[in-house]
């Protein structure tokens, strides 16, 4: 079985200049207050990495620096660069409808960026990249679109010359420009029996190296594992064949899309692969055309069988797969290499289904990736995958070298890490970091959305300051806590009920962040680490002044969730979560809001 081990780790650099500022949470007592800033803190910096301030807490090979580019972004999801030089940026806006946006970063005389919005009002962007024609296209729930990025909202003369090379608009120059449709009816939010609520409604996409007006599309799966349902029991509540995985239109799985026609639209399409739960990261090889896909692979794997552990770097791993057109990957039949799920134990030969082409720890969540072919970074970078890792647990936040064979095939190697010492640091002044996209511009640097705290950062090597060789991973090291935390945490990793798994997956990973420190908890709720059965017991409890609880027993409308979705109530945690976690919150409240014993 191929695996890796991967931890993060974090490390001081000398100062020339320090600055810092403090999270973005609500006072103590102030229960609805709400904070302009867009990302949950912003970072410690320390000195210039070329020109832009850079980050001081983070481990990097000899020579290469992350600076920060922009900030103030809720949810920077995808990035791509024009071949003017600017670049463009999918705001995400959060889980609500239509509050994301697509921004214009351009560099200054002074080495900073200066950033202007070019759409506004759309619904959860993600995928962005510039087509064949130049032109900018986005992945939205439903649809895939083009527009001049250009074309309204950029200072310029009638040639359109200046709109590249001049001075950006200010923000009340900005006009929604012209849009148009290039693919429609993805499937987007809505599950198969036409409810809402599909767990990946998200869309990237890349364009083939050698048709150009070629494009693979991801459709993420609308389940987990193709249970029907609250409360699912194998066989029934698991069918075989998944009607989800397995029809014409099956999600969980890549479409091609030949962009035909004078306009270049996406009419028809082709399932090229199957049994692929979440592909948010694609990338196309530059000589062999090999499309490889980062797989984000289920969740909750002990919720029919104990036995198992869904801890990062346990079952089920991440996955990197070389896609080749017809095949079918398992997803939700198998796992791994050839191993099945326990909901379809008994009922399916794995050996049907191609194995990945390698094993990534689990929960990392890769959801960008590219080859890298410039020259900025050392002979080790050259032709090799640039993945990020997103998740939040112990294996994530980080930015990986996988490398590959000729053809573009991962496993030539260990993967190798280039940024580390992600984690939330020891005295909370510096956030937690969630890559999300990486891209190589065209001076061969690299550019990291964060979706976390909203920003855009920029990798940059200097061959005079280290030879920038990709470091070795770490064996995992946990933190330093109290021992009181310590017990949790440690009964935390080993509780399988519904309210365990959101504190695994939801509290704390977005919450204890400001409702973990006391005196006087951000809107008077504690919320602590680990603490399964105590925030349960908060959660479900009445409040002091006659106001009921924020869960009551079978009500999906209870305050908690109006909470999550910002209904009536400023969303938290900022941006809003995702329909998977949205989803198991609702579940356990419908099915009688236990609390663990």
């Amino acid at each position: 079985m191929k695996s890796s081990v991967l931890l993060p780790l974090g490390f001081a650099l000398t100062a020339l200049f320090v600055s810092a500022v403090v999270p973005a949470c609500s006072n103590p007592g102030e229960e609805d207050a709400t904070s302009e800033d867009t990302g949950e803190e912003a970072y410690t910096t320390e000195g210039s990495c070329d020109g832009l301030p850079k980050l001081k807490n983070l481990k990097t090979p000899p020579g290469v620096c992350v600076g920060v580019v922009a900030t103030g972004f809720t949810f920077a999801r995808s990035i791509a660069q024009l071949d003017s030089g600017d670049l463009v940026v999918a705001e995400m806006g959060g889980w609500a409808k239509d509050r994301g946006g697509v921004w214009l970063l351009r560099r200054k005389d002074d080495k900073t960026f200066a950033k202007t919005k070019l759409n506004a009002i759309i619904d959860k962007p993600s995928g962005i990249a510039v087509g064949p024609d130049g032109l900018v296209y986005v992945g939205t729930p439903d649809a895939i679109y083009r527009f001049d990025p250009y074309a309204a909202t950029l200072k310029s003369d009638p040639t359109r010359k200046l709109a590249k090379t001049g001075p950006l608009a200010g923000p009340d120059a900005y006009k929604q420009p012209p849009i148009k449709l290039v693919i429609k009816n993805l499937p987007g939010d809505i599950t198969p029996s036409g409810a809402s609520g599909a767990r990946h409604p998200l869309k990237k996409f890349v364009f083939d190296k050698r048709d150009p007006w070629t494009m693979y599309v991801n459709v993420g799966s609308a389940s987990d594992t193709c249970e029907q349902g609250a409360g699912a029991r194998p066989p029934g509540g698991y069918p075989f064949p998944c009607p989800e995985a397995e029809d014409a239109s099956a999600r969980g799985g890549i479409r091609k899309y030949k962009l035909d026609g004078p306009d270049h639209l996406g009419t028809t399409f082709t399932t090229i692969a199957k049994g692929l739960r979440n592909s948010m990261a694609l990338a196309v090889h530059p000589t062999s055309n090999l499309l490889i896909q980062g797989e984000n692979s289920r969740d909750s794997i002990n919720k029919l069988d104990a036995s198992l552990t869904d801890q990062e770097g346990d079952l089920p791993h991440e996955e990197l797969n070389v896609i080749t057109e017809g095949a079918h990957y398992g997803w939700p039949y198998c796992i791994d290499n050839g191993t099945p799920n326990p909901e379809y134990r008994g009922r399916v030969n794995c050996a049907n289904y191609k194995n990945p082409a390698l094993l990534l720890p689990g929960h990392v969540s890769p959801l960008g990736m590219t080859f890298y072919t410039g020259t900025m970074f050392p002979a080790p970078y050259r032709n090799n995958l640039i993945v990020t890792f997103h998740g939040y647990r112990e294996y994530g936040h980080r930015l990986m070298l996988v490398p590959v064979d000729a053809q573009g095939v991962p496993g030539a190697g260990e993967p190798l890490d280039i940024i580390r010492g992600w984690e939330k640091s020891a005295d909370g002044r510096d956030p937690q970091g969630a890559p999300v996209d990486v891209l190589q511009a065209n001076d061969g640097s690299l550019f990291v959305t964060e979706d976390k705290n909203g920003d855009v950062l920029r990798v940059f090597f200097d061959a005079s300051l280290g030879n920038g060789a990709p470091m070795k991973p770490l064996p995992p090291q946990r933190p330093v806590v109290s021992a009181d935390e310590r017990a949790r945490c440690d009964a935390l990793a080993r509780r399988t009920d519904a309210f365990s798994r959101i504190q695994r997956d939801l509290i704390d990973t977005s919450c204890v962040g400001c409702h973990g420190a006391g005196p006087g908890y951000a809107g008077g709720l504690a919320l602590l680490k680990c603490d399964s059965v105590g925030n349960a017991t908060r959660l479900t409890a009445a409040r002091s002044g006659g106001r009921g609880s924020y869960v009551t027993a079978g009500n999906e409308n209870s305050e908690l969730v109006l909470r999550l979705k910002g209904q009536g109530f400023p969303q938290m945690p900022a941006g809003g979560v995702s329909p998977e976690l949205l989803d198991e919150v609702q579940t356990w409240i419908r099915d009688g809001a236990q609390v663990p014993r």
